[in-house]
């Protein structure tokens, strides 16, 4: 049985700078399967994030860079057309790494049967998936996230960030919450019930925007941005705050190193703890995760909104979009 499978390749690295749409390239490749243990996937779902950028460079990072010219990889969620393997049965929805193509052929070990489904199936790619498990193990198991703490998030209306806020009010938590535009802004206050929001583009004195908000400093800042928003943060510390480093995308793509933080001494005064962390260190560290989010999506505690692009031959301009900030939520590829 031979398919023709479609697919985005990157044509060439990219080590500095904003990726556009002449780096990649939509190819198509004959598939089949071969032997025992083989699965055809159609792909329903797939997923852009901002880690990905890291793997359009030949630097060394804590994941392989892309292929050239080869299919890219990222979590993808589909159905299973034909199988030569009994674990798996055509009309399984399986959640995979094979991304950024419509369909492919991958071993029953690379594969995850997503069972007992009462969510829309792009759940397990946004909340249940690597977005909500992000926000978690960040809050909890490296910012050791108490009840009623002041929490400052950046980036807080993309797909972690608003996790982390929400999980952080279902703590009792004051959240204050950053963002790029007035849109998001209301979507944070009105619909996640965040106590303060605001968009950064507007603020001409972040530090002193940020002590206005809460005077008596934060607790705990989750970091998504990096840059003069974190040297900002550190300003408002309280003492022995934690601050997780989870992403830097407004550094994902600058042309130059840039300056170093400036304010260390305050890190050295408040006695602050600056952790970073990948969920890639922590895949099988979930129960947790899994009860307490499924509880609070039962109980309508976890709300989310999804941005969808239509077709895989628009994932590059998705990926794009995504970096630009104009997703809301999690940003979506529907094949």
């Amino acid at each position: 049985m031979t398919i023709t499978s479609k697919f985005i390749s990157l044509k060439e690295y990219i080590p500095a700078g904003s990726p556009n749409l002449s780096h990649f390239s939509l190819n198509t490749k004959e598939i089949n399967l071969e032997d025992s243990n083989d699965v055809l996937v159609k792909n329903v779902w797939i997923s852009v994030d901002p880690y990905m950028r890291a793997r359009m460079t030949e630097r060394k990072n804590y994941l392989p860079p892309f292929d050239l010219n080869k299919p890219m990889l990222g979590a993808a969620i589909g159905n299973v057309q034909k199988s030569n393997s009994s674990n798996f049965s055509e009309g399984d929805i399986v959640l995979s790494e094979n991304g950024w193509r419509d369909c492919f052929v991958e071993k029953d070990t690379k594969l995850k049967k997503i069972e007992n489904i009462n969510l829309p199936v792009q759940t397990y790619l946004g909340p249940l998936g690597m977005t909500g498990h992000t926000a978690y193990i960040g809050l909890f198991k490296i910012g050791e996230l108490k009840e009623n703490q002041t929490v400052l998030v950046s980036s807080a209306a993309g797909s972690v960030g608003s996790m982390v806020c929400q999980i952080a009010k279902n703590l009792g938590c004051t959240v204050i919450a950053s963002t790029g535009s007035d849109e998001k802004v209301e979507w944070l206050k009105n619909q996640l019930g965040v106590d303060h929001a605001f968009n950064y583009k507007k603020i001409e004195n972040l530090v002193l925007h940020l002590k206005s908000l809460a005077p008596d400093g934060y607790d705990l800042y989750f970091d998504n941005v990096g840059g003069d928003f974190l040297e900002s943060a550190i300003f408002r510390m309280k003492n022995f705050g934690k601050i997780i480093i989870c992403g830097r995308i407004s550094q994902m793509s600058a042309t130059s190193p840039g300056e170093g933080i400036k304010n260390m001494a305050h890190v050295l005064v408040k006695r602050l703890t600056i952790k970073g962390f990948l969920i890639f260190d922590h895949v099988n560290d979930r129960e947790n995760f899994e009860n307490d989010m499924n509880k609070w999506i039962s109980n309508d505690k976890i709300k989310w909104k999804e941005t969808v692009v239509q077709g895989i031959e628009n994932a590059p301009q998705a990926f794009l979009d995504l970096l630009n900030g104009k997703n809301i939520g999690k940003m979506l590829v529907k094949i």
